[in-house]
């Protein structure tokens, strides 16, 4: 239920693609994070656009999987992913490195939001929000909109 609240945070998080001076001092102080953050980011977001959802599924956090079972997040793909695929282009339009996210333990955060076109032509706003686990990065929130 949490992850699903999580969900519900990224279209803010994409509507405010244009972050603080606060926020722009953060991010360059943990700017090793957020580079470590997007590349594991990119990484996960490879196997959604291989439809691939149990495998995405199995690669996200902990926290993730205790809150969402795996067949939910398989439908949940299917029905909003799948119909947008192929992926054509992703650009990477913000981040935010953070200590706190709305509905989620304290922790190390890095939120990407990337503009993306799939087959439609379309632009859409694609969300992830990964989570430093252990010696790892991993997804806690994923959205496209």
């Amino acid at each position: 239920m949490r992850a699903l609240l999580v969900w519900l945070l990224l279209p803010a998080l994409a509507a405010n693609a244009q972050i603080s001076k606060k926020q722009e001092k953060l991010n360059a102080q943990h700017a090793d994070a957020i580079a470590a953050a997007q590349k594991a980011a990119e990484a996960w977001m490879k196997i959604e656009d291989a439809e691939t959802y149990d495998k995405s599924w199995a690669a996200a956090s902990d926290y993730f999987r205790s809150q969402v079972p795996e067949q939910g997040w398989v439908r949940r793909m299917e029905t909003t992913r799948k119909p947008l695929d192929p992926l054509l282009v992703r650009d990477l339009t913000a981040s935010e490195w953070k200590t706190e996210v709305p509905n989620l333990p304290k922790g190390e955060y890095v939120a990407f939001v990337y503009e993306t076109t799939f087959a439609n032509g379309h632009p859409q706003i694609e969300s992830v929000v990964m989570v430093h686990e252990g010696d790892a990065w991993k997804m806690v929130g994923y959205a496209v909109q």
